[in-house]
C-alpha cells in the first residue's frame, strides 16, 4: 500500500483521545472528517510499523486515517 502523507486537524479530548476534523492533501483539496467510526486501533502491519488507524467517514464514504505516532505524521492508503 503506498502512503500519501496529509495534513490533519484533529481536536485533543481532555483525555488525550483524537478526533480528526479535516484532512488536506498537497494538492489543498480538503475535506471535512463527518465522524469517526469508532475508537482508534493499534495493529502491527506486515512491515513492523505499529500505526494508530482511525476509521473515519468522509464526504459519506468509509475511509480509514493513519497516524504514525513515532514521525507524528498522518497518512492514508493507496492500492493494496
Amino acid at each position: 500500500m503506498e502512503r500519501i502523507y496529509i495534513t490533519v486537524v484533529a481536536q485533543v479530548a481532555p483525555d488525550g483521545d483524537l478526533f480528526p476534523q479535516l484532512i488536506r492533501f498537497d494538492d489543498g483539496a480538503e475535506f471535512s472528517v463527518d465522524q469517526r467510526l469508532e475508537p482508534p486501533k493499534r495493529n502491527r502491519a506486515k512491515n513492523g510499523s505499529e500505526d494508530w488507524r482511525f476509521p473515519c467517514l468522509i464526504a459519506g464514504r468509509p475511509v480509514t486515517l493513519f497516524f504514525d505516532a513515532s514521525s507524528y505524521r498522518w497518512w492514508v492508503g493507496r492500492g493494496a
